[in-house]
């Protein structure tokens, strides 16, 4: 019968069929061995016994042409644009963009002042230990470690904005794992963190240089409340995600191995006019759709614009180290999964309080700034009060390092000028008077510190 399938003797239960244009059977697209996304390629099929006189089946014409896909996602929500919504409007300058020389290569970490990468890292040499090997940290073992229900929050690759309502992570992994060409739109998982996750987070552990400098590891305490959780993040990435110019919150300095696939980097040192210009770029109101390294400032009626712009591309067993401050986007020329984590550190506090600063000025809210923050720094300066013989060792100070004078003198002076202003905040802000340690009159604090300085 023309309305049974021929090759399953209508026995299969299949819910599209296909109509031979030729002799009028129709077949279970299944049972041809045809996906049923492919259906709607076909203008006329042939089936076999056809094929000899009608010819093969007639497939759509495709255009030569790159297709774009319009994003009406994005034009329902206002944007002005049409955009294409298979990649980001920034890729192209991104992969066009010729990065300067300076990436630092090291084969174990010894010190960090620059962009540092340790090709195929050797895990015993850093002090790093992964949960398992490489090739068994997949999508279904994270969302086992994690479990099923976890909420994610997964980022609109081309609005770079959260998605809401938000996704679980099987939702996620389901998505992850689904062919490039039946993915709706891009999306991007750079923030789940994973620090409690059975062993994908117990049993990693983070390079040794970043645990012995980790600020927070020295000198929180935990009596009266929890530590912020960001030292171990999972970062899960589709093809072509992209991550616009940013700076790391708190001017945390970062870690990042790759377990799967690819990532590549373009980014700028933290100078002076360079972080003028991204304080500039991030108060724009198309900050979207302005390219970071094309947006300048005039100082002296000159254009300045930024400088010094480095890009590097790592590989699936990479380990990649960002210094405090830089300012970097991402792309991920491949499905990616990576491990990573932020931390401050002592040597860095004048950049890190300086950031901090812009996070102010740029009106970053809350929930992307680095938890706890405050408090850190009441921490951090109670700690080296009280051992000041570590002061000058956990500084680190690099042999091209000039800024600094000898006895950190210029990190006593932020930290201090910070915490003034801070203690004054605290008169009319209750966050900020929370974050003031109760073990301290934090006036009296205050000037033991200017006398130390000054000592």
């Amino acid at each position: 019968m023309l309305d049974d399938c021929p090759i399953c003797s209508g026995r299969g239960n299949h819910a599209m069929w296909i109509q031979c244009s030729g002799c009028h059977q129709w077949f279970h697209s299944k049972c041809l061995q045809l996906a049923d996304h492919d259906l709607s390629e076909i203008v006329s099929y042939h089936c076999n016994k056809c094929t000899p006189k009608y010819g093969p089946s007639e497939y759509k014409r495709k255009s030569k042409r790159a297709r774009i896909t319009i994003d009406y996602v994005a034009l329902n929500e206002g944007d002005a644009f049409a955009l294409d919504k298979g990649s980001h409007f920034h890729l192209p300058k991104f992969l066009q963009f010729t990065g300067e020389e300076g990436i630092c290569i090291q084969e174990n970490l010894i010190n960090v002042t620059k962009p540092t990468l340790v090709p195929r890292v050797n895990c015993e040499l850093v002090g790093m230990k992964l949960p398992r090997p490489r090739k068994e940290i997949t999508m279904e073992y994270i969302a086992d470690c994690c479990g099923q229900d976890r909420p994610v929050e997964v980022m609109d690759v081309i609005s770079q904005q959260g998605i809401s309502p938000g996704w679980r992570l099987h939702q996620w992994r389901d998505y992850f794992n689904t062919e490039e060409q039946h993915r709706d739109r891009l999306r991007n998982v750079i923030s789940l963190e994973i620090s409690d996750a059975p062993e994908l987070g117990t049993e990693f552990h983070r390079p040794q240089l970043v645990r012995e400098m980790d600020l927070v590891d020295k000198v929180w305490n935990d009596e009266d409340q929890e530590r912020s959780k960001v030292t171990k993040y999972c970062l899960m990435s589709v093809k072509d995600s992209f991550t616009d110019f940013h700076i790391d919150f708190g001017g945390t300095s970062v870690y990042y191995t790759v377990i799967k696939g690819s990532k590549s980097f373009l980014m700028f040192p933290p100078t002076e006019d360079n972080l003028d210009i991204y304080t500039s770029w991030c108060l724009q109101p198309d900050q979207n759709f302005l390219w970071y390294p094309e947006h300048f400032i005039l100082r002296n009626k000159k254009k300045i614009y930024p400088n010094g712009g480095l890009k590097v591309t790592l590989q699936p067993g990479d380990l990649f180290m960002i210094p405090s401050g830089w300012i970097h986007c991402v792309h991920t020329p491949q499905d990616s999964i990576v491990i990573g984590g932020n931390y401050l550190t002592l040597r860095d506090m004048s950049m890190q309080l300086k950031i901090y600063d812009i996070e102010r000025v740029t009106k970053v809210p809350t929930k992307f700034r680095f938890p706890m923050f405050n408090k850190v720094i009441w921490l951090s300066a109670i700690y080296y009060a009280n051992h000041r013989d570590e002061f000058i060792k956990d500084i680190g100070k690099g042999e091209e390092e000039e800024e600094e004078e000898e006895d950190g003198s210029g990190i006593l002076d932020a930290m201090i000028g910070h915490l003034e202003r801070h203690l004054e905040l605290s008169k009319t802000n209750l966050v900020a008077r929370k974050s003031i340690p109760k073990s301290i009159n934090p006036r009296e604090f205050l000037q033991v510190l200017k006398l130390w300085r000054d000592d």
